[in-house]
């Protein structure tokens, strides 16, 4: 497994008068595993307050990623090396007790272009005790493929996300949510081929290989939960949950305590544990016979297979207040070690993965 160290870029930012407030921050994300792929990610987030009652909050990523994994090896293809940029533009106002809001996200590579938007409300009740959250969401895509000029097939989604969250007594905050999303057009990957018979793996033992064939259409639901509660003035501890299932008939569960310390006055650290597993889609074949048996439908995407992954992570942020000045320097990082222990897909049993991110950022007040 290789490693590699995350660099810090500078940010900027403008300051701005009265009680508004400005920030600036920028953060590198990299990671690594075992099969053989690495994925750097700079990127750089801006949020102001133009008025009294209205944020504006705009970021830009680069993600960089280069892969030789089983499923580009597989594809009978050399390692892959994609750029994708993304851009978000978000604005909030506030009307009282009532927050608005509205966002565009744009992200495009070589193979890819998507234009998404959300617009969302907040209300708060019960002398802000309670906080009611809706968003709505969509997206339009065009998937293409790299090297074929006349490749090019649309995906659209749309969904909403409800969201309750409860303060219980001055120490304890609960929040829970439900989020439904729908996908339509094409939905598989123009580079994943599948065998029928054979060991399960596109190469000379395999009577036929066909490109990947998945519904066109898809209905994805999530529950969420969490909780979080000060343990006296230093520590606090959370507890999250998320339940997964859709009509593919992937279902999944995800449980994320964590565990945070007051190191310093304006120093955290904190420690995470994530335990996931998934069950596999209705069509999910790790070897294909045939076609009758999965209703047509062919796959080697494995994350529509069986596996379950531990995760362990670490952070620390530490702000710095400049005397004299309304100024704070937000200064952290975090590392994750994760494993992936998949049960039924050919030629892939295990990925052990490395995180790490460096973040920087100014506060103007």
């Amino acid at each position: 497994m290789r490693r590699a160290l995350p660099v810090v870029i500078a940010c900027c930012a403008c300051a701005s008068s009265g009680q508004r407030m400005t920030k600036a921050a920028s953060s590198v994300f990299v990671r690594t595993d075992s099969d053989r792929t690495t994925i750097i990610t700079p990127s750089l987030s801006v949020a102001a307050d133009v008025t009294s009652t209205t944020n504006i909050e705009a970021s830009y990523e680069i993600d960089a990623w280069t892969g030789a994994s089983i499923d580009v090896v597989t594809a009978a293809t050399g390692a892959i090396e994609e750029i994708r940029h993304e851009t978000d533009v978000a604005v909030v106002q506030r009307l009282g007790e009532l927050s608005l809001s509205a966002g565009y996200r744009f992200s495009t590579e070589p193979d890819y272009r998507s234009h998404g938007g959300v617009l969302g409300g907040r209300i708060e009740l019960g002398r802000k005790n309670t906080t009611l959250g809706l968003d709505l969401l969509g997206s339009v895509d065009t998937v293409g493929r790299a090297g074929d000029p006349f490749f090019e097939q649309a995906q659209r989604s749309v969904g909403a996300r409800a969201s309750v969250t409860q303060l219980l007594g001055k120490r304890t905050l609960a929040e829970v949510a439900w989020e439904t999303t729908r996908a339509a057009g094409y939905l598989a990957s123009p580079y994943r081929w599948v065998a029928i018979g054979g060991d399960g793996i596109c190469n000379a033992s395999a009577p036929f290989c066909i490109p990947e064939h998945v519904p066109d259409a898809r209905v994805r639901n999530s529950v969420f939960a969490r909780a979080r509660r000060a343990l006296g003035s230093a520590w606090s501890a959370g507890l999250e949950y998320r339940l997964y299932f859709d009509d593919w008939g992937v279902r999944s569960h995800a449980i994320a305590p964590d565990v945070a310390w007051r190191i310093t006055e304006q120093g955290v650290l904190s420690l995470r544990y994530r335990y996931y597993t998934q069950g596999e889609a209705t069509f999910y074949r790790p070897r294909y016979f045939d076609l009758m048996s999965s209703s047509g439908f062919a796959t080697r995407d494995r994350k529509l297979s069986t596996f379950f992954s531990n995760e362990v992570g670490a952070s620390f942020l530490q702000r710095f207040t400049l005397e004299g000045r309304d100024v704070v320097i937000v200064a952290g990082g975090r590392t994750t070690v994760s494993g992936i222990d998949y049960q039924a897909f050919v030629g892939l049993e295990r990925v052990l993965a490395v995180e790490l991110t460096a973040l920087v950022g100014l506060e103007f007040l």
